[in-house]
């Protein structure tokens, strides 16, 4: 049976439950008190087309580039009567999709507005709008950034498409941004469990490295004022608190020393995006906006406003970027100094007699994805470009989709260079015969498993590399929240 999350008010939308939509395809259940929180907000948005709703922009007018344009009472009433009477749906030359977890993020997200009791959708539709969740339908990742987000919605809704709308329903569904919300939640999740597989691999690096323990003692928090500093020396010295390593008698190379501070940093961004997301589940991001006055009715007012246009969350996505792009640095740096073997005790390209050569090619492989990555990771800004051939209503385009599409090429990298360094690490440990105390979870047997499919060091470059970055992807992207925990516990070997 499907797991059901409870929504009671907008205080449910929250980045936990969000994770529950995502990777364990739980439902929402919209409870009785929300029910009727929806259901009385509808009856005062109602009630305020009905005194006051001389110009709502979407209801009594035409939307997008003919906002100016002012209907008569009928034509109000029939251009919303569905959503194909409405807009063109599924807009756009489409290409490659969304992963199905962040089309249902954005599902969640755009029950928002209706929690709020401020959304304008009635209680049938937006409990339609829920039921998404069964079957999520198919999004576009490319060609669908716009002013807003009414391209890709069209999208998001087409199953909606002959469903019977009251006025200000159509807006209400193809208006807003729950894609810049899913996709803040989408990245701050998937990134959170990417670092924490990168703590693994770097507890595995270090042990390889035989980096002198000084250099990740805790203790340095206390001279260094940051949470995020603390955290990361912390989660290391956690993961190598029963390491038996021998230590270099002299200071191991930049790239493991800095492993704190560059994964203090990531964390910063995680966190910031994180509570964007959170922001933007909770927040009436509507266009128009439907204010309640708490006083009385007469005091409602509908406002145009920039709703549809989440500006922190692509901002918080470059963020994350840019920090894992830092991250996959070390990593190809701790590959080079690994395979070199001077002055780590090693021998050049870890090979022993009969292995051959081709290990050098877990650092040439990751010239690409360092070169993709670098170039993704730019900022994304307003001056991307947008055209906007009439009405000159929309001459700013939204950004979420083009950071996050940008995000996946990072990720992706990051897959790459983290996957190369895991079995470097794993070769040199295996060439020192230490015990992988680093790795005793699941995931860490999982690499060793890898490695160790291997006829001969040199061929981890082939299948083994593979099948390593294709773990890290599935880790981070695609397991049940239950499962990726058990699996980075101590002790849970399978």
């Amino acid at each position: 049976m499907r797991e059901r999350i409870i929504l009671s008010s907008i205080s449910d939308m929250t980045l936990p439950n969000a994770e529950r939509v995502a990777f364990d395809q739980a439902a929402v259940e919209i409870s009785i008190e929300a029910a009727r929180r929806i259901a009385a907000g509808r009856t005062r948005f109602d009630l305020f087309m009905k005194t006051k709703g001389v110009y709502v922009y979407g209801s009594t007018t035409a939307p997008g580039a003919r906002a100016k344009v002012v209907l008569s009472e009928e034509q109000s009433l029939s251009q919303g009567e569905t959503l194909r009477m409405f807009v063109p749906l599924q807009a756009g030359v489409a290409g490659e999709m969304l992963p199905e977890r962040c089309v249902r993020l954005a599902v969640f997200a755009r029950l928002s507005n209706a929690l709020s009791g401020s959304g304008k959708l009635r209680l049938s539709t937006a409990q339609a709008v829920a039921n998404l969740l069964d079957a999520a339908p198919s999004v576009p990742m490319q060609a669908v950034a716009c002013s807003g987000e009414v391209m890709p919605l069209t999208w998001l809704v087409a199953p909606l498409a002959d469903l019977p709308l009251a006025i200000g329903e159509a807006m209400a569904l193809i208006n807003g941004s729950p894609f810049a919300t899913a996709m803040a939640c989408d990245v701050a999740l998937t990134t959170g469990r990417r670092l924490r597989l990168a703590e693994q691999i770097f507890a595995l690096s270090i042990e390889a490295a035989q980096c002198p323990a000084a250099h990740f003692d805790r203790r340095l928090a206390d001279s260094w004022i940051d949470p995020y500093y603390k955290e990361s020396l912390n989660n290391l010295h956690e993961l190598l608190a029963d390491s038996n390593r021998d230590q270099l008698a002299h200071q191991a190379p930049t790239s493991w020393r800095v492993i704190p501070n560059v994964l203090a940093n990531a964390l910063r961004a995680v966190a910031a995006l994180s509570q964007s997301a959170e922001i933007g589940l909770q927040s009436l991001k509507d266009n128009p906006t439907f204010i309640q006055s708490p006083s009385c009715s007469d005091e409602d007012v509908v406002l145009s406003s920039g709703g549809y246009h989440d500006h922190s969350a692509a901002k918080n996505i470059d963020a994350v970027s840019s920090a894992l792009v830092d991250m996959c640095v070390l990593a190809s740096r701790q590959v080079s100094h690994l395979l070199d073997g001077g002055g780590l005790g090693l021998p050049p390209l870890l090979a022993g007699v009969g292995d051959g050569v081709g290990t050098e090619y877990l650092a040439w492989g990751m010239t690409e994805p360092l070169a993709t990555a670098r170039r993704a990771a730019q900022a994304t800004t307003l001056d991307v470009g947008l055209q906007d051939p009439a009405g000159n209503q929309s001459d700013i385009p939204s950004l979420g989709f083009i950071a996050y599409g940008r995000h996946r090429e990072v990720a992706r990298s990051f897959d790459v260079c983290f996957a190369s360094l895991a079995i470097t690490a794993t070769l040199a440990l295996n060439f020192r015969s230490s015990a992988i105390t680093a790795g005793r979870a699941k995931f860490g047997q999982h690499i060793h498993d890898i490695v160790h499919s291997a006829a001969r060091a040199a061929d981890v470059v082939g299948e083994p590399m593979r099948r390593a970055y294709e773990l890290i992807r599935i880790y981070a992207d695609e397991i049940p929240t239950a499962q990726f925990a058990e699996s980075l516990s101590k002790g849970a070997q399978g």
